[in-house]
């Protein structure tokens, strides 16, 4: 099928869809003012309110996009692709551990030079963790913190990898080719999160598994994985943290040295990566690929 017979070319725009994240973003402040004036706990519960208003953030963003997208004719089941066997998809997800090592070893790593030479905002926003909330104290905080799972381990994952992977990279790649819509498309991805350098590894791994499988059931299922050991990494360290003070010199240096030894530890899953995936991989978007093709590259 050629690429111009497809809603890509030119109905669907990724300029539409940032104009669609200022109007959800609007929505959800307008929505939040209406609930609190209706449910007297959301007001008094901050906690509760930035929950909401993360998870109304996604589904208004993903409510306005979808109509627009169906308007323009978009085929889900292409986009989506077939739905792997669980072994299939249990053996791609497993490559959540290696992501997430190496996501927070460039966090430790990055610790060290820029605690001397970057003003705090900026360093803070280039070696932060996941933005994850979990409240300990105040009103609500257990709801609040429900609300927060929900949003960061499941609506997240499946939001930002069908409109990143999906969307965008496609879109992209009839502008600029597949490899570079996959590092422009992950640049962005890394920009909205903290962690830009490990978040930028991760969304490239992702758009390379997209294309390579042509499932985007995999990106999702591993960017779950992701979100859920970044979840319970958080917890743990709110759970034992002893102390709230800022880290010192040398406990700098010896978080530098471990993140050392979590990249190392990771060089062989990255050789077999870009020998099994990069260097075999038909650099096709899937939407553009017949059907048949995604049967075989789902085998491993």
């Amino acid at each position: 099928m050629q690429i111009n017979s497809t809603p890509f070319e030119k109905r669907i725009r990724a300029r539409a869809l940032f104009g669609y994240a200022i109007l959800a973003i609007i929505a959800t402040i307008f929505c939040v003012g209406i609930l609190k004036n209706i449910l007297p706990g959301l007001k008094e519960s901050s906690a509760l309110k930035d929950a909401l208003r993360s998870l109304l953030l996604y589904l208004f963003f993903s409510l306005f996009t979808l109509i627009m997208l169906s308007r323009a004719g978009l085929s889900y089941n292409r986009l989506f692709g077939t739905f792997p066997p669980w072994r299939t998809l249990g053996r791609y997800t497993f490559w959540a551990i290696p992501v997430a090592i190496l996501s927070v070893s460039s966090i430790l790593l990055l610790q060290f030079p820029l605690s001397t030479v970057m003003p705090e905002p900026i360093k803070e926003h280039l070696t932060d963790g996941p933005t994850i909330i979990l409240h300990g104290v105040g009103d609500k905080y257990a709801f609040a913190n429900l609300l927060n799972f929900l949003t960061v381990v499941l609506v997240a994952p499946i939001v930002e990898e069908f409109f990143f992977r999906g969307i965008l990279l496609t879109r992209w790649s009839i502008k600029w080719g597949v490899v570079r819509a996959v590092i422009v498309s992950s640049g962005i991805f890394a920009l909205l999160h903290n962690n830009i350098i490990g978040m930028f590894c991760f969304a490239c791994v992702l758009a390379i598994f997209y294309i390579r499988t042509k499932s985007l059931f995999v990106p999702m299922s591993i960017h779950i994985a992701n979100n859920s050991i970044a979840w319970a990494l958080d917890w743990l360290s709110t759970e034992f943290s002893e102390s709230t003070s800022q880290t010192t010199g040398v406990e700098i240096l010896e978080l530098w040295q471990i993140g050392l030894i979590g990249v190392v530890i990771t060089i062989p899953c990255w050789i077999y990566f870009w020998r099994r995936y990069i260097l075999k991989t038909a650099w096709q978007m899937p939407y553009f690929a017949e059907s048949t093709n995604s049967e075989g590259n789902l085998s491993g």
